[in-house]
């Protein structure tokens, strides 16, 4: 495990100076999806021309803190006025103003997650704001397992066994992977960078790469940290019970199946109060077929914030080998920019779906949506221009394709839409939610939509843009 030093220009970004209170903070580099531009795994990753350089900033605040932002002429954005600034989320409503063309002022109401975008998403400025509690696990770190208190550091591969935990600080960057196997009682913590661009990925498969793995453990807390420019998914949980993310923040995410948190074939686990920023899926459930003994049972995703540049951002599936998903709830969360569709049970193989709730979701539709294109061709650039792209609002549907092991037709079931919150562009239309089935014996049906509002209205039953496919049944609206 190599100490590299302090953290060097390399690691911190040049787009904005930011002040927190008055007192300069550092403005941390990330890398990001410029575009929607994807293909199935060819061997090699993205060309670097379909990213962008953006920024984050991470500090603690018990209540409101004042920002000032430095906007430099390395984002391209100047002569800025009020109508040019939006953060997000939208619900927090915080008021930016722009006194002069480079710099901008705003107050967050306290610990959370924000967007700072200027003229659109492009090179935005993330802020995470962490209660003045985890200042708390600096103390704690001190009797941790593995240390990494102030510097850079290349670890390689930290294997985690039984009782022990890691510590990052908040002025460490560590460059490796995490990996627990058969393990229970187990900590990783902090509020510091593990950053896992280093690690080479060279094949299709997306369980052997990633930041994150943990495989058959039990009582696993994940709690405070950053993670940045994973290989492949950032954070794996496979074949567990009982683990927990907490105030987790994933950026830089920009790779071929960057997916956010992938829970697999586990039970009794809870992902809370964390921001997913990703290039695939966000926050998702997935049964694969090694592991398929276990079903998917007991799960809550809540108080979230998601930016899905590629996919899904709250998904069950595709992959749902497994006979039951059930008991999963995802609620009181803010998708800020999403792709293809927001929310989704995407089921490709055999598992009964049903007692699947959304709640308390707000959704983010923006005029400078671009749509999702596949290269076919590696040498074409992303096709600009045309309209508006709209995400789908939700879709559930039941089929055997490309991501299906079983081949055997599942259903979807006992599915509720609550208090569900469009929030868009007056230039953008309705967006859809979709229902299909299967076959006769394989539907989807017993879905409800309660509360379902446009910019803070409550839509009535004819204006919800439902999309009724084959063997699925019209949805209750109330």
């Amino acid at each position: 495990m190599d100490h590299l030093g302090s953290l060097r220009d390399s690691e911190l970004s040049s787009l904005y100076r930011v002040f927190v209170e008055g007192k300069e903070i550092p403005v941390h580099f990330c890398r990001v999806s410029a575009v929607p531009y994807n293909t199935c795994w060819p061997g090699r990753q993205r060309s670097l021309d379909q990213t962008e350089e953006a920024a984050f900033v991470s500090f603690a605040a018990e209540k409101q803190a004042a920002l000032e932002v430095e906007i430099q002429e390395e984002t391209g954005k100047g002569d800025l006025r009020d109508a040019d600034i939006t953060v997000r989320p939208l619900k927090k409503a915080v008021h930016a103003a722009a006194p002069d063309h480079n710099r901008v002022r705003l107050t967050v109401p306290g610990p959370g997650f924000y967007t700072l975008e200027t003229n659109g998403p492009s090179k935005c400025l993330h802020i995470f704001v962490d209660s003045p509690e985890t200042l708390k696990l600096d103390e704690a770190g001190k009797t941790a397992t593995y240390r990494f208190e102030k510097g850079v550091f290349d670890a390689g591969t930290i294997r985690l066994r039984s009782g022990e935990s890691l510590y990052i600080g908040e002025d460490a960057v560590v460059y490796g992977t995490v990996e627990a196997d058969d393990a229970e009682n187990v900590r990783i913590f902090g509020r510091g960078v593990l950053d896992g661009s280093r690690e080479e990925r060279t094949d299709g498969s997306c369980l052997k790469y990633g930041t994150l793995h943990i495989r058959n453990c039990e009582n696993v807390i994940v709690s405070g940290i950053i993670f940045r420019d994973s290989s492949c998914w950032t954070a794996t949980v496979i074949k567990s019970k009982n683990v927990t993310f907490k105030n987790v923040k994933a950026v830089g995410m920009w790779r071929y199946n960057t997916d956010g948190i992938d829970l697999v074939n586990s039970q009794n686990c809870t992902v809370e109060d964390c921001f997913l920023r990703t290039f695939d899926d966000g926050a998702v459930l997935k049964g694969l077929k090694a592991y398929d003994d276990e079903n998917m049972e007991n799960i809550s995703v809540r108080g979230c914030v998601l930016w899905c540049d590629w996919g899904r951002a709250l998904e069950i599936g595709a992959e749902t080998c497994a006979d039951r998903y059930e008991n999963i709830v995802f609620e009181d969360c803010d998708i800020i920019h999403g792709d293809c569709i927001l929310m989704d049970i995407q089921n490709g193989d055999r598992a009964s779906v049903r007692g699947v709730t959304f709640r308390n979701i707000r959704c983010e539709y923006s005029k400078y949506q671009k749509k999702p294109v596949y290269q076919q061709d590696m040498s074409v650039p992303y096709p600009e221009g045309g309209d508006i792209f709209v995400p789908v609002l939700f879709k559930a549907h039941l089929y055997c394709g490309l991501w299906s092991d079983d081949m055997i037709f599942g259903e979807n079931r006992d599915i509720l839409l609550e208090n569900i919150e469009i929030l868009k562009d007056f230039c953008i239309a309705v967006p859809e939610i979709v229902l299909e089935g299967a076959d006769e014996d394989h539907r989807t049906y017993n879905v409800r939509l309660a509360d379902i509002r446009l910019n803070g209205e409550k839509m009535q039953a004819s204006d919800v843009n439902v999309k009724l496919g084959k063997f699925a049944d019209f949805p209750e609206i109330i």
